[in-house]
């Protein structure tokens, strides 16, 4: 009986000892592990969507989209404006995204030539198999048909006294899309829609829904 006390009290000691020696090696390893995966971590986080406000004509017009794009940020959205006759690199741009950190959010605003341009961009998203989040088009003139891969879509236009159509859906196509009159509304018109703040409101609360506001933006 006393040697097998003897015997437990060693074994006690034993085990005792090896896990106090094994904690540093485990916290390194732990350590390590988190170290090794930082990086990646970090390129994962790094992009929360893409989120593009595209300008009309002459890209001195629509300077709404650019304190939109403030508002954004300071929301913690990374917003960028750029003119209509740069919707091609911005398409790059975002399949090049897409390719690094997968599947984000896509969002587009335009107005305008903007608005129109901003379709032709999903079009040729679709092509790459990327799916564009949120559209938002502002007194579109002369507007293509939405295509298949938009999931939501807001027009606003003129029925009468304005400048802006309606847009329409290519068949088949899923969109939720919302055609909104602001004929009826006072003081708006094609020229200043996108500076309108009670839109902007409502496009920003939305666009809150699709993209996750980021510390670093």
């Amino acid at each position: 009986m006393i040697r097998s006390s003897a015997f437990f009290r060693l074994l006690t000691v034993f085990v005792v000892a090896t896990l106090v020696a094994a904690v540093p090696h485990a916290q390194l390893v732990r350590a390590q592990t988190v170290k090794d995966s930082a990086p990646l971590l970090a390129k994962r986080g790094a992009h929360q969507g893409d989120v593009f406000l595209v300008r009309g004509g002459f890209n001195v017009f629509s300077r709404g989209l650019d304190s939109m794009a403030a508002k954004l940020k300071k929301r913690g959205i990374k917003a960028k404006v750029i003119g209509h006759r740069s919707s091609d690199e911005a398409v790059k741009t975002i399949l090049k995204n897409r390719k690094r950190f997968g599947r984000k959010p896509v969002v587009l605003i335009g107005h305008s030539l903007g608005a129109n341009a901003i379709i032709r961009m999903a079009k040729k998203l679709r092509k790459s198999g990327v799916s564009v989040t949120y559209m938002v088009t502002f007194a579109a003139t002369k507007p293509d048909p939405i295509p298949r891969n938009v999931r939501k879509a807001t027009n606003y236009y003129f029925k009468t006294d304005g400048w802006g159509e309606p847009v329409v859906k290519v068949r088949g196509a899923r969109a939720n899309l919302k055609n909104i009159d602001l004929s009826k509304t006072d003081g708006v018109h094609h020229f200043n829609i996108e500076k309108n703040e009670r839109l902007q409101r409502q496009v920003i609360r939305n666009v809150l829904r699709f993209v996750r506001p980021s510390r670093a933006a």
